[in-house]
């Protein structure tokens, strides 16, 4: 009988510790980010304040180290996700689902391989309007064609301030452009039979 109420302890204490570990496991799995600091609140494409979790995409979860650093955007033809990670009490990027959605349908030429490119984006504003001035390439994107689609992207954006005269005036937006391979063997071989013809 001792030896049952041994088995039954021992039994009961290994459950115990099972849930301890999943209940610990889930709380990672699902661990808020901050990676510009747990001050800053994140928003995202829509303007909306949201949380970065173990669960979203690499480019949103990565520690900022640069102040410079305000927006991560990732494009495909099928999403455009914004998090902005800092400096949200000071300016915010305003919604525009319509440009998200032709930026999308940009990309869709691209979808000829599987590939992630990226490129960062310099951004600076007009002192007294709060409205975009000049835009530069800080880091350029491998494939040249996709570097004027994210400068293109960037200029059309346009934000609410704080204040009349906005407190920031320069800020750098990182994109990640993802491109899926949705052609098929015919639309290559067409593709082709053109380039062999040019």
């Amino acid at each position: 009988m001792k030896f049952i109420a041994l088995i039954f302890l021992l039994s009961y204490c290994s459950s115990t510790e099972t849930k301890k570990t999943d209940s610990k496991s889930a709380e990672l799995i699902h661990q808020k980010i901050y990676p510009a600091g747990e001050k800053e609140k994140i928003f995202d494409e829509n303007g909306v304040e949201v949380l970065i979790t173990s669960d979203d995409h690499p480019l949103f979860k990565k520690e900022s180290k640069s102040s410079e650093e305000l927006f991560r955007v990732l494009i495909s033809s099928d999403a455009y996700t914004v998090r902005q990670i800092r400096q949200s009490d000071n300016i915010k990027r305003n919604p525009d689902l319509g440009g998200d959605k032709f930026m999308m349908e940009e990309l869709l030429k691209f979808n000829k391989k599987d590939f992630i490119d990226d490129g960062i984006i310099k951004v600076n504003l007009n002192p007294k309007t709060g409205k975009i001035e000049t835009v530069n390439t800080d880091r350029s994107t491998r494939i040249q064609q996709l570097l004027k689609i994210i400068q293109n992207d960037s200029t059309r954006w346009t934000f609410t301030h704080k204040t009349d005269e906005p407190s920031i005036t320069k800020f750098n937006i990182v994109y990640n452009i993802v491109l899926v391979n949705k052609s098929s063997r015919e639309q290559i071989k067409e593709e082709l039979k053109k380039e062999v013809k040019k």
